[in-house]
């Protein structure tokens, strides 16, 4: 009788423990919703305190230790280098051609061809870098971009509304977003959106005030919310320093 309660007693505390080893990933809570992924993406024109601009949204971006895209006029990257230098390697660097001029107002497409690429060189030079991501000036484009970007070395462009494009297998392909200039976004905006799978991109340029891009931070930080550069959204590596 002894060695039947023994042998009892010994099954039970297996099932104990093999319970015990299994129940976490029954009573997992289900209600835990995945991190909404922001890209804050920061347009840089020409302005007459741009350096000191750059340096402290750098200095602000590292406080809250966050990732960003950066887009330089080439122009801009050429006459200021410590535009581009000053950023961090979580800020992906991007260009938007060398004049900050609308492309669509471009008829010859040797001249649009011949914007984008300078643009493009412009920055890397000016920061030793590679950089692959785009936007065009006030995002916009006509039907030649694709082929543009393709032919200057370009695979994600933000040009869009809502939107992203990726060069995958020989072509641009759609990638749904939800886009905001950042004037339009009061502190606190993001707990009005339903949760979603789309990532949020919000688009700044230099005429807002450091002060005002840290108080969105600040509130944004406060929601269920992942920071990401362009290279974190798309997966792919979009700048790549000591090119």
């Amino acid at each position: 009788m002894k060695l039947k309660h023994v042998a009892i007693t010994a099954t039970a505390l297996v099932i104990v423990a093999g319970f015990a080893m299994i129940s976490p990933l029954f009573f997992r809570p289900d209600n835990i919703e995945p991190k909404q992924k922001v890209m804050l993406s920061f347009i840089i024109s020409e302005s007459a305190d741009i350096v000191q601009w750059c340096e402290d949204l750098s200095s602000l971006l590292n406080t809250y230790s966050i990732g960003a895209t950066v887009f330089v006029v080439g122009r801009v990257a050429q006459q200021h280098p410590e535009v581009v230098l000053c950023f961090g390697d979580t800020v992906d660097i991007g260009s938007q051609t060398y004049s900050n001029i609308d492309l669509t107002s471009i008829t010859d497409y040797s001249i649009k061809l011949q914007e984008i690429n300078e643009g493009k060189m412009a920055v890397d030079n000016a920061g030793d870098l590679y950089t692959r991501v785009f936007r065009a000036p006030f995002g916009a484009t006509d039907e030649d971009i694709y082929s543009l970007l393709s032919r200057s070395g370009i695979v994600a462009d933000f040009s869009y509304q809502n939107q992203y494009n990726v060069y995958q297998d020989g072509q641009f392909v759609r990638y749904d977003a939800i886009t905001y200039m950042a004037q339009d976004c009061s502190p606190g905006f993001l707990s009005t959106l339903a949760s979603t799978a789309k990532p949020v991109i919000i688009f700044f340029d230099n005429s807002h005030s450091i002060s005002d891009i840290d108080l969105l931070i600040s509130s944004l930080e406060e929601a269920n919310v992942e920071f990401v550069n362009a290279s974190g959204l798309t997966g792919l590596t979009l700048t790549t320093r000591g090119k």
